[in-house]
């Protein structure tokens, strides 16, 4: 894992997944089992198995981390939402994150946080597909490459916020309606999708609600729809409009939080690659030139560039002048470096590597690029005089300065000069005197993407030491509640002659307590069925959730 990931990576605590957690997973696991088993893709049917998932138990990510790697695949545990940009260089190096806070019963239907059910049994049943994992490794290397803008990051944020608060139990109105109205406000400052955005749209209905086959003859692949009891059902309503997947998917945005008007039908896994090979020459990493500096001078995030010479650099682009006509020079803020073959550079001798805030581009005055100079040729540009060495570029930059060192690469091409007493002259900018500056020999920029080529531009970073899922304040109604959970569930699991005396008295006490409590009582018939017994409580149960569900409308009844 690339050094700068490990600060996403947590611990799962799966001693705090309690009884009431096991029945959630077990409920929505058992229901969306049976009701997949005709309409999700054929991979999904051994692929619960084969990713390490039972619908008996809540998943241990070591296991499932195991069972992955048999087809090319890790796992690991996160906290809840991964920032897009390591979101996707997690797929693209074959990491499935995987957040360990579990839905609350309020929300088994659909939850628009990140949970266990979603990211386990949603997109790990699928990987065993080769043409879908190679798809999913290959979006997210092209989606870490794409440029996003700075008001796509208050959206991400916005859409996080809202999500917590929608699954929040304690939420209230007045906060989620406050939450709502920052996202609408995020969505209105957005001058238009970014290419991150754009992509991440690709992704949203394929990956996580995407179909596959024929209009009128698919089969559920997305994620999404494998993990949500409402939407794997409502997908399929007449209603919810079914359109072929091309590149126009691009241009449809989505809503989390909601139920989805429109799903994309992909004839083939074959096809999602032909339709994300189409977008990619689209972006501005594959277009090149201008249009990708410019890219990265909007977006305001770690750029690398990659200049004609083969040299690299990596940091925020910040400037560029002049202001028309073929760039002359670019500018960056923050930490720099210089890479060749996408490596860092890095001197054998005591001085450190080129960090330059500015890159000259374009060939020198005579024609020739700087990277072609021989050693006689820089001597050439020393100046008596002044006892500097002068660079002057096609494009009216001029560079002098004391010469102080010449660094060459592996194939005798010049990597850089470093001067000192250094003065610039950069159309555009003001004239800059700097006691220290390096001089790459870059040439021409030829495109620029986002995100660092080499992953050692990066902090090592190590985990968090946090340990997941939170754990969940409950009232003093709930703790009792859940100590019916963990009677029953002991029970379940302990001699098969006491599960009807204690199933019994944990009965009496939610007839007694918790008259609308249909989820206990759900779990305590299914565990009934499985132990095969036929008595007068299973009656009783089926009953009282014909009753409840009279009441709440759509029950899930065994």
């Amino acid at each position: 894992m690339p050094q700068h990931l490990r600060q996403f990576v947590v611990e799962q605590d799966y001693d705090r997944y309690d009884a009431i957690d096991q029945a959630v997973w077990r409920f929505v696991l058992l229901q969306m089992h049976r009701r997949l088993a005709a309409t999700a893709h054929p991979a999904y049917r051994n692929g619960l198995g084969e990713a390490g998932i039972s619908v008996d138990r809540i998943p241990r990510i070591s296991e499932m981390n195991d069972k992955l790697g048999r087809f090319g695949w890790s796992a690991v545990c996160v906290d809840g939402f991964v920032e897009p940009r390591a979101f996707q260089e997690f797929q693209a190096h074959g990491i499935l994150p995987i957040a360990a806070g579990i839905r609350t019963r309020e929300h088994l239907v659909y939850t628009p946080a990140p949970d266990i059910i979603h990211e386990a049994a949603g997109h790990a049943p699928i990987l065993p597909d080769a043409a879908f994992s190679a798809y999913l490794r290959r979006i997210g290397d092209i989606g870490k490459k794409a440029f996003a803008l700075p008001e796509d990051r208050r959206v991400y944020r916005a859409v996080f916020n809202l999500s917590e608060v929608k699954e929040s139990p304690t939420a209230s109105s007045i906060d989620i309606a406050s939450a709502e109205a920052e996202l609408s406000a995020a969505l209105e400052a957005s001058a238009g999708a970014s290419e991150a955005a754009r992509l991440s749209r690709l992704y949203w209905w394929t990956a996580e609600y995407g179909l596959v086959g024929r209009i009128d003859d698919y089969k559920l692949y997305g994620a999404g729809l494998l993990s949500s009891l409402g939407e794997s059902h409502s997908c399929h309503d007449p209603a919810v409009v079914k359109l072929p997947l091309d590149e126009r998917c691009l241009d449809v945005a989505f809503d989390i939080t909601r139920p989805q008007p429109q799903l994309f039908v992909a004839s083939s896994f074959d096809r999602l690659h032909d339709v994300l090979a189409s977008v990619e020459r689209t972006l501005s990493f594959k277009r090149g030139g201008e249009t990708a500096l410019a890219h990265a001078l909007a977006s305001r995030e770690l750029a690398s560039v990659q200049f004609s010479s083969g040299l690299w650099t990596m940091g925020v682009l910040a400037n560029m002048g002049p202001p028309s006509g073929p760039p002359a020079w670019i500018a960056f803020d923050g930490p720099v470096a210089v890479a060749g073959d996408a490596k860092i550079l890095s001197d054998e001798g005591a001085r450190a590597a080129p960090r330059p805030d500015c890159i000259v581009l374009g060939p020198l005055s005579d024609g020739s690029f700087l990277e072609d100079a021989s050693d006689q040729a820089i001597a050439r540009m020393h100046d008596a005089t002044t006892a500097r060495h002068t660079f002057r570029f096609a494009r009216g930059v001029r560079v002098a300065g004391h010469l102080e060192q010449t660094v060459r690469r592996m194939d005798g091409r010049l990597g850089f000069v470093r001067l000192s007493q250094a003065r610039l002259e950069l159309p555009g900018a003001p004239d800059r005197e700097l006691p220290e500056f390096a001089l790459v020999a870059a040439g021409d920029a030829m495109t620029a993407h986002a995100g660092a080529a080499d992953e050692t531009y990066h902090a090592g970073t190590r985990p968090p030491g946090k340990r997941v899922p939170k754990v969940r304040e409950l009232p003093p109604r709930e703790f009792a509640l859940r100590a019916l959970y963990e009677v029953s569930e002991r029970a379940y699991r302990g001699p098969p002659g006491m599960i009807p005396v204690i199933f019994g008295a944990v009965h009496a006490a939610l007839a007694r307590d918790y008259p609308n409590e249909w989820l206990l009582r759900w779990n305590l018939l299914e565990s009934l069925k499985k132990a095969g017994a036929k008595t007068p409580l299973c009656d009783a149960l089926r009953a009282e959730l014909d009753e409840i569900g009279a009441r709440f409308d759509d029950p899930q009844v065994p």
